[in-house]
């Protein structure tokens, strides 16, 4: 497991993606919480493309990968999904600390009468379906090209197609970064789950690929 987490977190990854989101959070002022989770979801998605992308690439641009084709199939197997529940850990862990970081920094108002503790529940949900998809795509997409340029502009596209306004015309089951307001109409957004749901399952068999 040590060398997996050597693999999967090196210092430079986590250096640039504690940046990133810092960056977002300084850059991005909100009013009030229920605005915390439109940033951090989206956001934190794109870096999940980026960020698991040459999760198992990683050994033909280091030269290992010929040692790696002595293990097993299963051990193989382990060793990516270790490697992915890793940097999906670590994902989530800056998704909390910019949650965290927007309320801290700007002191947003709570207009709901949900209390924090939901709220902070639902982004890291959400956050949750929106890295295992995205994530799940930059990874596919870089194996299955061998080239992490193509990976990276990939996942990027799908990013900036699946914000825009493109999508408004799909079905809700489609859109995966949706929000309705809550049925007590006390200014909440909520998590459309169902999309979430679907995007979260074809991610998980985008890593099995």
């Amino acid at each position: 497991m040590k060398y997996e987490m050597k693999i999967a977190l090196p210092v430079y990854k986590m250096v640039y993606s504690f940046l990133f989101m810092g960056i977002i959070v300084l850059v991005r002022p909100i009013q009030s919480t229920t605005e915390i989770i439109v940033t951090v979801e989206t956001y934190i998605a794109l870096l999940a493309g980026i960020f698991l992308a040459d999760t198992y690439y990683q050994e033909f641009t280091s030269g290992r990968i010929s040692c790696y084709y002595r293990y097993g199939i299963r051990k193989k197997i382990i060793s990516v999904i270790q490697r992915n529940l890793i940097g999906i850990s670590y994902l989530l862990l800056l998704a909390t600390l910019a949650y965290w970081g927007f309320i801290l920094w700007y002191h947003p108002i709570h207009v709901s009468a949900t209390p924090e503790s939901v709220l902070y529940g639902n982004v890291i949900a959400a956050s949750l379906a929106s890295i295992i998809f995205v994530g799940s795509f930059g990874f596919t997409l870089t194996n299955l090209t061998q080239n992490m340029g193509i990976g990276i502009g990939g996942t990027l596209v799908l990013w900036l197609l699946m914000t825009s306004s493109v999508m408004d015309h799909l079905p809700d089951y489609f859109q995966l970064f949706l929000l309705h307001s809550s049925e007590a109409q006390d200014g909440i957004l909520l998590p459309y789950y169902p999309s979430r749901e679907l995007y979260a399952a074809v991610g998980i068999v985008l890593f099995g690929i």
